[in-house]
């Protein structure tokens, strides 16, 4: 009876370890504007995914960036084209639509995600550019 126990609790801590594993890789690094504009800097290696609405990125958008619109029903689609060995510097308005493109983009199993902490509305109350 005690061996039973004993066996119970090693399972279940296994399965915690490995749940907590996969958590912890599931995460994306959420970025600050000047650490986001920095990664932006290498241009060849990294691609920046606006995944606001075509009339949001009609108001301004950041620099090089390629809209695909997270509402969209084709956003998988869409996310499906791209080269999931490339990093992606993903953004939206505050912060949130990019947490959850990233969250998709991660389980299609995409390995080198960022997004802008506070979106593009962090990144101009920091006074960096924007294109129209």
């Amino acid at each position: 009876m005690k061996l039973q126990k004993i066996l119970v609790l090693v399972i279940a801590f296994a399965l915690v370890n490995v749940s907590f594993a996969q958590a912890q890789s599931s995460k994306v690094k959420a970025l600050n504007p000047s650490e986001f504009e920095g990664l932006m800097k290498n241009k060849g290696a990294v691609r920046v995914l606006d995944v606001r609405t075509a009339d949001e990125m009609s108001e301004g958008y950041l620099p090089g960036a390629i809209n695909i619109d997270f509402k969209n029903e084709n956003f998988k689609s869409e996310i499906a084209k791209l080269d999931k060995r490339r990093t992606y510097l993903i953004y939206c308005k505050v912060g949130g639509r990019s947490g959850e493109a990233a969250k998709m983009m991660r389980e299609a199993g995409f390995t080198h995600l960022y997004s802008l902490d506070g979106g593009i509305d962090a990144w101009q109350e920091a006074g960096k550019p924007i294109e129209k």
